[in-house]
Parts: structure tokens; C-alpha cells; sequence
């Protein structure tokens, strides 16, 4: 299925993405350079940013259209869509709690730089465990349980996610419609 594949083509590319902000990440928190007030810690929290941007503005929403086709098609699915977005929730806690320390770590706390590396390991291996279920248990389930139909239409809203502006003008003009035939 050319939809499918196209689909996981794009996941795929924003698990790389995600992997290398991360890994970037990493590298900053183990250079050590951000364990006082200055450009370490700036350049820190500025991946982390980017991270988190990239992360809800471009590939959740890419993800959610596939999440809502596999919703309710079988009972495994459902267990596994549930683990993974109480696996994100926690992510997302960590990587909160991590902000928080830099800012502990700006106002002087000694204390926040160690607990702000430890968070950020944390959430590290945690994402990345994430990323892997994603693109093994998640892609077989979708595989196995979704449509042609149903890829296309995914394949559809992640392209409305990739392309916002040209899917607001696609709809103004009545492309797209189903009354528009």
C-alpha cells in the first residue's frame, strides 16, 4: 500500500528528526557548559525548545490522524495507544520538570544542574524507547488493521499538517469538499 508507506516515510523522518534534537540535547547537557547562568545554558534550553515545538506543532498532529483510524479497531490497538500516550504524558512531565530545574540553575540553585541532567537522561530514554514502539509495535498494528481507505485519508490529514496554508486554501476554494464533486 503506497499510502502506507508514504505515511511511515514521513513518521520516520520526524523519528529521525526527533532522535537528533535529543541527541543534540544530550550532548549540550554532558558538555557541561550550562551548569551556570550564560550561553550554555541559553543554548540548552534553546534545544529543548526546539524540541518541543517540533514535537507538537509538526509531528503529533502528523501522528494523530493515524492514531484516530487505528482507535477502537481491536483490542491490542487500543491497549497500546493507551500505554503510548501515558508514556507521552510522563515525557512530557519530564521534560517540564527539566525546564524548570534551568530555571532553578539561572537563579544560582547548585542543586538544579544535577537534577535537571538526570531529568534530561530521563526523558532521553524514555522518548527514544517511545520512538521504537512507535515505529515497530504502532506500525504493525496500522499495517495490519487500517484500510486503503483509511491510509488514504491519513495520508490526507498529514499532508493538511505538513501543508496548513495550502489545505486553508484548498478549502476556501471548495477543493476537497465532498459537496464539491
Amino acid at each position: 500500500m503506497l499510502a502506507a508507506e508514504c505515511a511511515w516515510a514521513i513518521l520516520r523522518a520526524d523519528h529521525a528528526k526527533l532522535r537528533y534534537l535529543i541527541g543534540s540535547i544530550a550532548d549540550e547537557a554532558s558538555g557541561g557548559q550550562w551548569r551556570d547562568a550564560g550561553p550554555g545554558l541559553a543554548q540548552l534550553r534553546q534545544l529543548i525548545e526546539s524540541l518541543q515545538s517540533f514535537d507538537h506543532a509538526s509531528h503529533r498532529p502528523k501522528g494523530s490522524a493515524l492514531l484516530s483510524a487505528l482507535r477502537g479497531r481491536s483490542p491490542d490497538a487500543d491497549r497500546l495507544l493507551a500505554e503510548m500516550e501515558q508514556e507521552r504524558e510522563g515525557d512530557d512531565a519530564l521534560l517540564n520538570q527539566a525546564m524548570a530545574r534551568l530555571e532553578a540553575v539561572e537563579k544560582g540553585d547548585a542543586r538544579a544542574s544535577a537534577e535537571c541532567a538526570v531529568l534530561l537522561a530521563q526523558h532521553r530514554e524514555r522518548v527514544l524507547h517511545h520512538l521504537d514502539l512507535e515505529d515497530t509495535l504502532l506500525c504493525a498494528q496500522t499495517e495490519r488493521l487500517l484500510t486503503h481507505e483509511e491510509w488514504a485519508h491519513v495520508v490526507s490529514a498529514i499532508s493538511t499538517a505538513i501543508y496548513p496554508a495550502a489545505a486553508a486554501v484548498a478549502g476556501a476554494q471548495g477543493y476537497g469538499s465532498e459537496s464539491h464533486a
